[in-house]
């Protein structure tokens, strides 16, 4: 009996505890507290229009309600969806938008105080698009006696749409600029768009390549007699010439062993697939990316293709 005893009052006093500490935790979490909540905002533009200024992409709601709701809302992403469609049924250009509180969605007991700002200035523009021309722009320097020659961007020019005032006063688009120094050896590189204004954009993705040649501006090393290789489909190709000379600017460190220097440089002639009879082809000289061209004799040849 003494021991049922005992263990009744055990019971009591745990039972005690227990709710002694369900009450702190329940009094605890659903003490009132402020807190500040910054939300991105996601326009939806009319098709014909763009803003003429940078619009807000942000507002801060200030929210009070239970301790125990606090980290779930405040960690949550949100994103508030303006249709402008909607908001600006006048179809005007400047105009305000109220943010309305009961747009973000709060647990029960949460409620917002105020929001920052409440009231959004809209400006907005008609839209445009322009056929531009794109401008080359360089940095850096070239290694010492090279030159840079027959410069070509493709596409030249790309269409660009955006507001309308600014579409109006735009000549021109720069490239990002090209390093001068991750040129050599190459003779071609893909380029990007320096757009000038976020809110111009391109109407559809380009890729734009910079093609070019490196010169040398002197030569220490020439090659006699190298024979002429013919890129073609067609089995029956005679030209009268068959070697063509080459002058080098060759690395100082490359130049002492010959042999390798001239097992490395070709020369060929490039048929076109549709040609027939007696034409006139440029030679194009195909070298390591260390070695540079001075000038290559004959530039061109003349060939027979049956």
């Amino acid at each position: 009996m003494k021991m049922r005893n005992r263990m009744k009052k055990h019971s009591l006093k745990f039972i005690s505890i227990f709710l002694s500490l369900f009450l702190w935790v329940y009094v605890l979490n659903s003490e009132k507290v402020k807190f500040e909540k910054t939300v991105t905002l996601e326009y939806i533009l009319p098709v014909d229009m763009m803003f003429a200024a940078k619009p807000q992409h942000e507002v801060t709601f200030m929210i009070e309600g239970p301790r125990a709701f606090v980290r779930t809302v405040a960690e949550r992403e949100d994103r508030l969806v303006i249709d402008l469609n909607r908001a600006n049924a006048r179809r005007q250009l400047n105009f305000t938008v109220d943010i309305n509180p009961a747009q973000l969605n709060l647990p029960f007991g949460m409620v917002v105080e105020r929001v920052l700002p409440r009231r959004l200035p809209i400006k907005l523009e008609k839209k445009a698009s322009k056929i531009v021309p794109l401008k080359l722009q360089f940095a850096g320097h070239l290694p010492e006696k090279l030159s840079l020659s027959n410069t070509v961007l493709e596409p030249s020019e790309v269409e660009v749409y955006g507001p309308r005032s600014l579409i109006s006063k735009l000549k021109e688009i720069p490239i990002k600029p090209v390093e001068l120094e991750s040129l050599t050896g190459l003779n071609q590189v893909p380029v990007e768009v320096a757009l000038p204004d976020e809110r111009l954009t391109l109407t559809s993705g380009y890729d734009i390549k910079f093609s070019y040649q490196l010169k040398a501006a002197s030569a220490n090393f020439t090659l006699k007699d190298l024979p002429i290789k013919f890129l073609s489909h067609s089995r029956k190709i005679n030209s009268s010439v068959k070697t063509a000379s080459v002058k080098l600017l060759v690395p100082d460190k490359i130049i002492k062993n010959r042999s390798n220097v001239s097992s490395t440089v070709q020369v060929w002639a490039d048929i076109p697939d549709d040609a027939r009879g007696r034409i006139e082809v440029p030679l194009k000289v195909v070298l390591p990316p260390s070695i540079h061209l001075l000038e290559i004799s004959p530039k061109t040849i003349i060939v027979n293709i049956q």
